[in-house]
């Protein structure tokens, strides 16, 4: 499956990327969810609130329930900054559709 994002790299531009999805995860410690994807030396970081973070799993188990070859975050920004790279970036709530 693939993912279409808008990320803001470090310099603050802002592109969309579309990548290979292999998973999410929550990282407790910095309130934040990582995309995995298949570029080694950048990581998609997305501060949220554990409870979104459970949205937006929901809305990904909707997607491939469905059989999407891509989903697209519609709505919420991605960080994309080298691998332990963080931001202070506000909290996103994320609103992801099959495609």
């Amino acid at each position: 499956m693939y993912i279409s994002m808008q990320c803001s790299d470090n310099s603050g531009m802002l592109n969309t990327e579309i990548c290979t999805f292999y998973g999410i995860r929550y990282v407790p410690r910095f309130r934040s969810a990582v995309i995995s994807t298949e570029h080694l030396n950048h990581e998609y970081v997305i501060p949220m609130t554990p409870q979104d973070y459970e949205v937006a799993v929901k809305q990904i188990h909707a997607a491939m329930k469905a059989h999407a070859t891509m989903i697209s975050i519609d709505s919420g920004m991605v960080c994309r900054g080298r691998k332990g790279e963080i931001r202070n970036v506000e909290p996103q709530k994320l609103t992801i559709s099959a495609v």
